[in-house]
């Protein structure tokens, strides 16, 4: 048997990115503590001694890319073709895609575009794209894509005999620039949404489950319906026993780096340090932009990626990424590790159940029922760092292109500390329940 299928999908999708523009065309400031909490207020006194003016006033709002255009777009696709096998078994291989177009996406402008220098200290100052009454600006925008391909391959047997299976393995890929409206991360690059181009978060490679469901050959129907003895019929009769195997690749992971905008040459050795150096009352450094166009506002910056290094740690317990990966990059240029380029660990479990049913009268009976969530207690590790580890800029310990060491890194960088949270199914500790229930 053949199926295709077809369907094309829009919507606006966050509503806050539609209300934002009018809330943003507005000025605004919060109050706190001091005399002007007193009520009632005069408008005029909401913004005393706050000059709207200041040029290094540092206002923060959000904008709209011009041609930024609702609503995003999706096209998902499908074909598959069913064969059946013996034994009341069914073979499916399916080929599942999607195409996102005009998704959100965003970034910052009001660049940083120069330095100066406070001669005294040598502390240096943003010198902004706009000027520094704003600050940096948050920018969101469309045009995002995204791709999905699957192959999706299902094998279930119907029940007979008193024995189910069903089984479903899909080997996948998600990738984009974005993952649309559920995504709020900002561009690791300023200038080119292109170089965000990577694995998306939702990407899961191979996930696999199979199920299986045995009832006992005894009580009314069975194979040993009429020749089991009425209480091997009582005792045996009606019991169900099933289990569950889920498993999959581990989820994509991003490491990111905190660097400041600003960072300071030695103007003799050529280091490169976080802060001024004066001796003697005479500056030694100059400072210099770190990251193109700056970025702090958001702190989505990526390390370089050491040539010839695994980022995975092996064979130390729950260490999982190998700080000794990583760079800090070069002042003036990106990291060139690539976005969710590396992954968490996989996950595996396994949940039995077993039921009774106990008849009372032709449409009542007693159900008794004892589940099992992870019998063997397999440890199911969340993805490091919420999904995104943080290096420091050890600016002055580590010089760029140095491989961070671990205790630069810090002790607990990369490593798995907690589990998935889900309290019943995928992600659970060993977990048992009991019910009995009455069906009429």
């Amino acid at each position: 048997m053949l199926r295709v299928g077809a369907g094309y999908y829009y919507g606006p999708g966050q509503g806050e990115d539609q209300i934002q523009p009018a809330v943003n065309d507005r000025v605004n400031r919060t109050l706190t503590s001091g005399p002007l909490l007193v009520y009632p207020l005069a408008p005029s006194d909401i913004f005393n001694n706050y000059n709207i003016n200041d040029p290094n006033l540092q206002f923060q709002p959000r904008a709209y890319a011009p041609g930024y255009t609702i609503p995003e777009r999706i096209l998902q696709y499908s074909a598959s073709v069913q064969q059946e096998l013996p034994s009341n078994t069914v073979l499916t291989v399916a080929y599942v895609g999607s195409q996102g177009r005009n998704l959100f996406l965003r970034t910052i402008t009001n660049d940083i575009v120069g330095v100066t220098m406070n001669p005294t200290t040598g502390a240096g100052a943003a010198v902004r794209q706009f000027g520094n009454q704003f600050a940096e600006i948050d920018v969101k925008t469309s045009g995002g894509t995204d791709h999905y391909n699957a192959m999706q391959v299902t094998v279930n047997r119907r029940f007979s005999h008193g024995l189910s299976l069903g089984s479903q393995y899909v080997w996948s890929r998600s990738i984009g620039d974005t993952n649309g409206s559920n995504d709020a991360r900002t561009a690791a690059n300023n200038f080119s949404f292109a170089a965000d181009y990577g694995n998306n978060q939702s990407d899961v490679r191979q996930s696999f489950n199979v199920s299986a469901l045995y009832e006992l050959p005894y009580g009314p129907g069975k194979k040993y319906g009429s020749s089991a003895n009425p209480v091997a019929k009582m005792l045996l009769g009606g019991w169900q026993l099933g289990g569950l195997l889920n498993a999959r690749t581990g989820l994509p992971l991003e490491v990111l780096i905190t660097r400041p905008d600003i960072v300071y040459k030695n103007n003799v050795t050529g280091a490169i340090t976080a802060s001024p150096v004066v001796t003697n009352g005479v500056v030694q450094t100059t400072p210099i932009i770190n990251v193109p166009g700056g970025g702090s506002s958001r702190n989505t910056r990526r390390p370089d990626l050491v040539a010839g290094v695994n980022p995975y740690i092996v064979g130390q317990g729950t260490l999982w990424v190998n700080p000794a990966a990583f760079a800090v990059p070069q002042p003036g240029t990106f990291g060139n590790l690539g976005r969710n380029a590396l992954r968490g660990p996989g996950i595996s479990q396994l949940d039995l159940t077993l039921s009774k049913r106990f008849p009372i009268a032709e449409k009542t009976n007693l159900e008794f029922r004892a589940e099992c969530y992870n019998i063997l207690n397999s440890a199911v590790f969340a993805v490091p760092g919420g999904s995104t580890p943080r290096l420091a800029d050890a600016t002055g310990i580590l010089q760029p292109g140095q491989p961070y060491t671990a205790s630069a890194a810090g002790g607990g960088f990369g490593a798995l500390t907690s589990t998935v949270s889900n309290q019943v199914g995928l992600g659970t500790n060993r977990q048992f329940q009991v019910s009995l229930r009455l069906n009429f």
